[in-house]
């Protein structure tokens, strides 16, 4: 956003502003220039604490339709390299350049390319971090902030990582961070030496996760253009059916294999729709909410039991039944000292239960209601 301000109004160039809301109750700090951020200033401050740090601060009402056009821009000039360009909220891309080395040449270079272009293009400096996986990438851009740019060698990534703040690491928030500081983990690398028993201990169910991320360990690939704009799962029965057991059964499993995908690439979903088609060519759509942080099956089957009454209002017979998960985000990862002890036993629960299906298939582990619905998804 500030640097957008600044393209358009030279007179900012060099000087400490942000932008924000002036005029809201509870302002913060949506973005802040380089000068800004070299004063102490951070995105998330409350205008107030922005003010009183730096006197006489400029501040910025947010123009997104200008924002947006640039990110357009942007993403313009990052899909003439790759055509798998990931693009997410605030102008951060991701680039998959895998294979570009005969049109593009090293990707050290690539990348040094990219940002000059832009740089000339569009008059906008960028932060870009080289890595070989998205976590790191991601890492590499917060060492580097306002500005730079940094490549980590493939095979590197615990080295780079190591002793860099373990507050810059994706998932850990300012909660995880505290009870990180009061066991002594203040570097990475740290929290990387951690063992299982160690990691679970001090993190619970999220422990593991964050300490594969510590080590520099991500799967997560670069996605396109609308393909994890959903996550489905679907299934058509072999004769059309109104037993409420039967259809009760089958959504349980295809909540288990949509929730299974969304874990596996660390997501969680803001809603979820329950699609009926019936015998008489009607179709029906029920949708709910999900709160932020139900990413466990458990969550999602009490979800989908009260659309599923709705959806056998018509007393019609189901011929396809489909769960589809929408307002997809990277999964909320922030630890909650008072976090109930009964949630803390059903993540712990789901985690195992992941573990146990990745290492040994889907039918190790099948649950009571689901036995019912025995049978190969369609």
């Amino acid at each position: 956003m500030c640097s957008v301000e600044e393209l358009d109004d030279r007179s900012l160039a060099g000087y400490p502003f942000v932008v924000a809301p002036p005029g809201a109750s509870r302002s913060i700090a949506l973005d802040v220039s380089e000068a800004a951020y070299r004063e102490g200033v951070r995105r998330g401050m409350p205008l107030a604490a922005v003010r009183a740090r730096i006197r006489g601060v400029r501040v910025i009402a947010p123009r997104h339709e200008l924002y947006a056009s640039a990110e357009k821009d942007l993403y313009a000039e990052a899909a003439r390299y790759s055509p798998l360009v990931e693009r997410l909220p605030g102008a951060h891309l991701y680039i998959d350049i895998t294979g570009t080395g005969r049109l593009f040449g090293p990707p050290v270079d690539l990348a040094a390319r990219v940002r000059r272009e832009i740089q000339e293009r569009m008059g906008l400096n960028p932060i870009i971090g080289l890595a070989a996986n998205k976590l790191v990438s991601k890492v590499a851009t917060r060492v580097v902030k306002p500005s730079g740019f940094v490549a980590v060698p493939p095979g590197d990534e615990r080295g780079f990582l190591s002793h860099q703040e373990v507050g810059i690491l994706p998932g850990v928030g300012e909660r995880i961070n505290a009870r990180l500081s009061l066991l002594g983990i203040r570097e990475i690398g740290e929290l990387a030496d951690l063992s299982d028993c160690e990691s679970s201990a001090a993190l619970g169910p999220r422990g593991a996760r964050l300490r594969t991320s510590a080590r520099g360990i991500d799967a997560t690939p670069v996605m396109g253009e609308g393909e994890r704009a959903i996550v489905q799962a679907e299934w058509v029965f072999d004769t059309d059916t109104a037993d409420v057991a039967e259809i009760r059964a089958r959504l349980y499993a295809l909540a288990e294999e949509a929730g299974t995908k969304l874990r596996a690439e660390s997501l969680e979903a803001a809603r979820l729709e329950l699609h009926l088609a019936y015998t008489d060519g009607k179709r029906g759509r029920f949708p709910a909410a999900l709160a932020p942080g139900e990413v466990c099956d458990a969550d999602h089957f009490s979800a989908f039991e009260s659309l599923l009454g709705r959806g056998l209002e018509r007393r019609v017979r189901v011929r396809r039944a489909r769960l589809v998960f929408t307002g997809l985000a990277p999964a909320t990862m922030q630890l909650d000292l008072f976090t109930p002890a009964e949630r803390v036993k059903a993540e712990a629960l789901q985690s195992a239960i992941d573990s146990i299906r990745g290492r040994y298939g889907r039918e190790a582990v099948v649950r009571g209601a689901v036995l019912a619905a025995a049978g190969g998804a369609r």
